[in-house]
């Protein structure tokens, strides 16, 4: 790897681990449908988990008649055993009833099935509040329950008084709703109840009418062909005093669910913005929502950095699977939808097989994540054996171990040089000493002898 590779490669592996912040679509925003009539909205994609569009969706208000939901569904769940059960309708049970009602009297014998299907799909007040005679024994005692059950599903902010939203007293908010009317869509008895757009009564039951109509017009076509919405279903709608006009329900074309609640419309003599705007919703979702595939075996994630190759530098990094998403048809790749990169090795060294998992890649649309797949290489690189071996030389060196083992080595052998010299000096010390004061001859030794007597007399005639 050359000098100017390892300095930019702390950089790169910077940037393929970066979260890149979006901003929504001017496009999107303009075609953003009208909800300025209504006071809260909650349009929420069943499917996906998301929340599509909201307004005030935390903003405490009357609740109007949204408490039918939760009764209805506390009476789903209480009596679900007990349908073909009668009951003798008691003056105590319809005492309170005011409001839209059926005018069920005290001696009418009905089976527990149709009391259900008077409350929930007629939403007759009078029929609510005998079914909470029937589970509870009085109606503070099922407002209790009403009120325990929508705290233990997470909605703090709600507080019913009685069981139909008649009083008007009762308070929630359209996030509240919307976690309530969740858990009803999950219940089938109810869903089919609410959903239903006829009921005809059977047996010897004699009550005028002998058949009753959805109240709700998204569901029933016969009230009026203006809010009539053929992929409704269910759950609630209804208008008090200070509540307005609340309009829950499912939209359900088949392929997409959503569910939509919206809060606090008015209604006139010519409207009824509760329905306008539900319809209005809807409408905008199913012209501008669509599955697009987020993330495909097409789509280059990131590039790795490779090492101890000769001709492959970077490898590209893709998933193996297509994760589609329910988004805006116009949300593009890099504004809206972004990725966040995890990577097990901001590295990789050769050789590299193709298919190689690597790590992870998050999907996130406008900052909020919708999915996570595993990426792998795509490609190959093979190693290098001069770059290797090269490499193994450099690791060599760089071991603990070796250069523990060389210190080692130097050191003794640095330490027997010096001990051998010093020994050398000793011994050569010795012996010059010895040989200067035994082997060295006198002066009279190395005096030449005379040969004979006339040369030693020679010898002292030589000038001193």
């Amino acid at each position: 790897m050359t000098k100017q590779s390892r300095i930019l490669l702390p950089f790169l592996c910077v940037l393929l681990c970066i979260t890149f912040s979006v901003c929504p679509a001017s496009a999107e925003e303009a075609s953003l449908p009208n909800m300025e009539e209504a006071s809260a909205v909650y349009f929420y994609h069943l499917d996906s988990k998301t929340l599509v569009l909201s307004k005030n969706t935390q903003t405490v208000l009357c609740a109007g008649s949204t408490p039918k939901i939760i009764a209805g569904l506390i009476a789903c769940e209480a009596l679900s055993e007990r349908l073909n059960e009668e009951v003798t309708v008691t003056s105590e049970m319809v005492a309170t009833s005011a409001g839209y009602r059926y005018f069920i009297k005290a001696g009418d014998v009905l089976s527990v099935k149709d009391l259900l299907y008077i409350a929930l799909c007629g939403s007759y007040n009078d029929a609510y509040d005998i079914l909470a005679h029937i589970i509870s024994g009085s109606l503070s005692s099922f407002v209790d329950l009403m009120n325990e059950k929508a705290h233990s599903l997470g909605a703090k902010n709600t507080h019913y008084t009685d069981p139909s939203g008649i009083s008007d007293s009762s308070v929630t908010t359209a996030e509240d709703m919307a976690t309530i009317a969740r858990e009803a869509y999950q219940n089938e008895i109810y869903m089919t109840v609410v959903s239903t757009v006829k009921y005809e009564f059977g047996g010897s039951l004699k009550l005028e009418p002998s058949q009753i109509y959805n109240r709700n017009a998204l569901i029933a076509s016969n009230r009026t062909t203006l809010y009539y919405n053929s992929i409704c279903r269910g759950m609630n709608a209804g208008y008090t005093e200070r509540g307005k006009s609340c309009v829950i329900t499912v939209a359900d074309n088949g392929k997409e669910r959503y569910l939509s609640i919206v809060m606090g419309a008015p209604e006139t003599d010519d409207c009824n913005y509760g329905y306008t705007v539900t319809n209005r919703l809807i409408d905008w979702v199913y012209e501008t929502y669509t599955y697009l595939d987020v993330v495909s075996p097409d789509t280059v994630i990131c590039k790795i950095p490779v090492t101890v190759s000769d001709f492959t530098t970077e490898i590209e990094v893709r998933t193996k699977d297509t994760l589609p998403y329910y988004l805006p048809k116009n949300a593009e790749i890099g504004k809206e939808i972004t990725y966040s990169v995890r990577l097990i090795n901001t590295e990789l060294e050769a050789p590299v097989a193709d298919g190689q998992m690597v790590g992870y890649v998050a999907v996130l649309y406008n900052g909020t994540k919708i999915g996570t797949l595993p990426i792998y290489t795509s490609g190959t690189a093979e190693r290098s054996s001069f770059v290797s071996n090269l490499l193994n030389l450099k690791n060599l060196t760089q071991n603990r171990v070796f250069v523990s083992g060389t210190i080692f080595f130097v050191t003794v052998l640095l330490a027997w040089i010096i001990t051998e010299y010093v020994l050398y000096r000793r011994r050569h010390h010795k012996w010059d000493k010895y040989f200067s004061s035994t082997m060295t001859p006198s002066a009279d030794v190395l005096k030449p002898k005379a040969k004979n007597e006339q040369d030693l007399h020679k010898n002292d005639k030589l000038p001193r």
